[in-house]
């Protein structure tokens, strides 16, 4: 498990370094063929590993409950993301993995429901040492959707 909570701080922080010099506009623009932007790439990320881990295993959430709907699996941006939002969400990449750690090492997901990914037919997470591992291919297989995006966003007309 220690190794899986490096592998995503450091997909994470290879993500942060990807769109540190993007402008709020740049975070917020969806290129053509896609449905969301890279803010909601970094959201997204937060908001599924507090769903896959503490919902799962009826904790309260680290993070807001109202920002579970704007960037949970199915949603889009209905609207721009704000620059405070935007560094609100960055700074959860990393400090939700941190509570993560401490509350793996005391044992806060001991009740955890098993979860059928949906994306994944026949993968069934049944306690959070699944969800952790799932998030480590859930987190590249999105940073390699951002780095597209980001090539896509200094492209734009």
């Amino acid at each position: 498990m220690e190794q899986a909570i490096r592998v995503i701080k450091a997909s994470r922080t290879k993500l942060l370094s990807l769109v540190e010099e993007l402008t709020t506009e740049e975070l917020n623009y969806i290129p053509a063929g896609f449905n969301n932007n890279l803010a909601w790439q970094i959201g997204h990320l937060v908001v599924s590993q507090q769903i896959l881990c503490y919902k799962l295993a009826g904790q309260k959430f680290v993070i807001e409950d109202e920002l579970i709907d704007l960037y949970k699996n199915g949603s889009k941006p209905e609207r721009a993301f704000s620059e405070a939002e935007i560094v609100q969400m960055k700074g959860y990449l990393l400090s939700t993995i941190n509570q993560l750690e401490i509350d793996l090492t005391n044992g806060t997901f001991d009740n955890y429901t098993p979860y059928s990914i949906s994306t994944y037919p026949g993968i069934t997470l049944t306690n959070v040492s699944d969800a952790v591992t799932f998030i480590v291919s859930h987190d590249g297989l999105h940073y390699g959707c951002s780095l597209i995006m980001k090539r896509l966003v200094k492209n734009k007309a």
